[in-house]
């Protein structure tokens, strides 16, 4: 009896393995290089590479080999990669205007080049021309340790950008991309005018000790100085805030003139009265108020 069942389990999965249903459906789920999407956010810039995955499978001779010299070659393989930023970006100091592009290579032995093409969708072998239309640049790639699968990465990411990185065998090829700052760290003087001066202000919770800032004028940017020194976020020390809204402010830190860091954290909301600011809570991320403060009378 077992005997049978067995083999008319084995008749009716053959039967469903010629189905043409189940073959389209099979065929869909396996390919030799697998698709793959990764995104990247920096000051509200939203970067995203989508892109095929193919395996070098012990082959040493990828470029000049499997990839022929001048060869234009898209970096992944099926349809063409691409590359989608959400805002107007830089790539290696490039423009790139918001929008989507597919993504080739030209691939030769002392450099490669670089090629953006507004139109993104595109089999691999559906090589572009040249139009005007393209971003193009010339870039050396080098070597680092062998990748198996073709990977693209963001290995660095900045407030002012990432670090986009290609890799596969062992050849290595890194992309500077740069967003526009969201909220410029520049104020002019008028504009800051109504926010100078010194307040005192207390946690809402915890210590009672009350403390003071100073918001004062210096290099185009109003910076902050606390009494007593904040050994609760030190590196708030003399580092500027960052307008975000009208009246609302955000602490930074800056390293080699470039926003470091934003505290969400640390929303300092002011109220405005007669031209001045008069009073500020400090609010986190959750809209919670952790201090509050008062200018202090002269």
């Amino acid at each position: 009896m077992r005997v049978i069942q067995r083999s008319a389990f084995i008749a009716l999965l053959g039967l469903a393995m010629i189905a043409p249903g189940f073959a389209r459906e099979t065929h869909a789920q396996v390919r030799a290089s697998e698709r793959a999407t990764l995104s990247q956010t920096a000051d509200g810039t939203i970067v995203t590479i989508d892109y095929a995955r193919p395996r070098a499978r012990g082959r040493a001779n990828l470029f000049g080999g499997v990839v022929k010299w001048g060869e234009i070659w898209t970096p992944g393989a099926n349809w063409a990669t691409t590359l989608l930023t959400n805002r107007d970006i830089t790539v290696d100091g490039h423009a790139v205007p918001k929008g989507k592009y597919s993504m080739w290579f030209v691939v030769k032995q002392d450099e490669w080049t670089m090629i953006l093409d507004p139109r993104f969708q595109r089999y691999h072998e559906d090589r572009p021309d040249s139009t005007a239309k393209q971003i193009r640049w010339k870039f050396k790639p080098d070597a680092g340790d062998a990748t198996d699968v073709l990977t693209w990465t963001f290995p660095e990411v900045r407030p002012d950008g990432a670090q986009l990185r290609f890799a596969w065998g062992t050849s290595r090829a890194d992309f500077n991309v740069v967003v526009r700052p969201s909220h410029p760290l520049a104020i002019t003087r008028a504009a800051a005018e109504p926010f100078l001066g010194v307040y005192k202000w207390k946690w809402t919770e915890g210590t009672s000790i009350e403390m003071t800032m100073t918001l004062y004028y210096d290099d185009g940017m109003i910076k902050q100085k606390y009494d007593p020194f904040p050994n609760w976020y030190p590196l708030l020390q003399d580092q500027p805030m960052v307008r975000i809204n009208d009246a609302w402010f955000i602490p930074a830190i800056v390293r080699d003139g470039k926003v470091w860091e934003m505290d969400s954290d640390m929303i300092f909301e002011f109220g405005v009265k007669t031209s001045k600011a008069r009073t500020f809570e400090m609010r986190n991320s959750k809209d919670d108020v952790m201090a509050k403060g008062a200018r202090a009378p002269k």
